[in-house]
């Protein structure tokens, strides 16, 4: 994975694992992450296969990549992944300048039900345990409890 910092500190087994990456803003590298999260939170049993806490994860990266970051690829965007036996908590930062949450539009209004995007932080609070964006618009802290089978 080039083009990327990854800081890992791996525990034993069902203990706690944190993983760190900055990427540039660049979507490709935001599959890369992607993989290596999916691997890491299915073989921890966090997750069940194609378990839909990654759409949530796609979303807030691509959403720092593209309306955080603008696509500048001189500006990264970080990730980390705390993971437990019992849940996991991604923080994902650009940047940019941030955004006002009271002021994105409301995907479900009729005059925005057409449109091809800008659903993405509703499908993040609807997917996630729990979601926190920080003051200045730029960081979201989302949590997922483990799936049990």
């Amino acid at each position: 994975m080039s083009d990327q910092t990854i800081n890992e500190t791996v525990a034993p087994a069902h203990t706690h694992e944190r993983l760190e990456f900055t990427i540039p803003s660049v979507i490709e590298r935001m599959h890369d992450v992607l993989n290596e999260l999916t691997e890491r939170l299915e073989a921890r049993g966090l997750v069940q296969p194609h378990s839909h806490l990654f759409v949530a994860l796609d979303e807030a990266i691509a959403n720092a990549i593209k309306h955080g970051n603008k696509s500048d690829p001189d500006k990264n965007v970080h990730i980390i992944a705390d993971m437990s036996d019992e849940e996991v908590t991604f923080i994902i930062t650009d940047e940019g300048d941030g955004f006002d949450l009271a002021n994105l539009p409301d995907p479900t209004d009729p005059h925005y039900l057409m449109r091809p995007c800008g659903r993405g932080v509703m499908l993040i609070y609807h997917l996630m345990d729990d979601v926190q964006y920080n003051e200045r618009g730029n960081q979201v802290k989302m949590k997922k409890k483990a799936e049990k089978q």
